[in-house]
């Protein structure tokens, strides 16, 4: 198997062939022992991608005791991610539905719940804001409520309730026009919900590449993690998993595990090469993925 160092290289040059992104569930049995590194393989069921669209960015939402899996679905023929969703029905991706659509490429659909009412916040830095959108019938039915920050580029926006209509956002700013100048900004906002507004808590310079967000933050023996892309050789090369720190503006983190897809087999397609989410809820997880061919 090639390096993850040569692999970009190599799929140029036509050495290495990989699929199309993909996702993959499968039920807990053990918590969070997989993205924590405690398992040493565990099996995923592959959610078919269809002649239309390929899937990722994975975000699982659980509710009054039903299951949504929300998606980046990549518009093959437009060349740009769009956001739908499945029903999660006996351990079973479904009835997917494209619910956004913009002009511009969208991707990881953050949704949560404030008051009864169900709110999204996708990643738009294709179109240069922080976009909030609200559900008119959920889940199928959403309309942009406010941008809440224009003339920037964020990628892959997190939520975590704080409590009182307060949460926590956390994105990850970049800056430049290529990877040679890019500077990458990790950036923890507060965000009011009565005003729908953000406000910058910490901000730090991500030189090494190891903290823009790959999922929902989850709680384990009561500390706090966190996941983060590793992508500084090869898109999807693995994930880091953070605990938290107790002043929670997560500069000193610390690092409790590198997940990779080594010990992630597919059933029928063999092991992971790449992956860049993960999320949990409902009983269920899921990743995305990308294996060669």
């Amino acid at each position: 198997m090639f390096s993850l160092y040569y692999l970009p290289i190599a799929r140029k040059l036509g050495l290495a062939k990989t699929t199309a992104w993909g996702v993959a569930i499968r039920k807990i049995t053990n918590g969070y022992d997989t993205i924590m590194g405690k398992s040493k393989s565990v099996e995923f069921s592959i959610i078919e991608n269809t002649d239309d669209y390929w899937f990722a960015d994975p975000i699982l939402f659980s509710d009054n005791g039903k299951t949504w899996l929300f998606v980046e679905a990549f518009n093959k023929k437009a060349g740009k991610g769009e956001i739908g969703y499945f029903e999660i029905i006996d351990g079973k991706a479904v009835n997917f539905k494209l619910v956004i659509k913009t002009p511009t490429h969208m991707s990881y659909p953050f949704v949560f719940k404030h008051n009864e009412d169900y709110y999204m916040i996708p990643e738009t830095g294709a179109a240069r804001h922080i976009a909030l959108y609200k559900a008119k019938n959920f889940p199928y039915q959403w309309e942009l409520d406010k941008i809440l920050l224009d003339d920037c580029v964020y990628r892959d926006s997190t939520i975590i309730s704080e409590g009182n209509g307060f949460f926590k956002v956390l994105s990850y700013k970049q800056q430049g026009t290529n990877r040679f100048n890019m500077k990458n900004t990790f950036t923890v906002f507060r965000l009011d919900m009565e005003t729908k507004n953000l406000s910058v808590i910490s901000e730090f310079w991500d030189k090494k590449q190891r903290n823009r967000p790959a999922g929902p933050c989850f709680k384990v023996g009561g500390g706090l993690f966190r996941v983060s892309q590793k992508c500084n050789r090869a898109y999807g090369e693995a994930m880091y998993v953070y605990e938290v720190n107790k002043d929670g503006l997560c500069k000193n983190d610390r690092l409790v595990n590198l997940f990779d897809g080594n010990k992630v087999m597919l059933k029928g397609k063999g092991k992971v090469v790449l992956t860049h989410t993960y999320s949990q809820a409902g009983g269920y997880e899921v990743i995305d993925y990308r294996c060669l061919i």
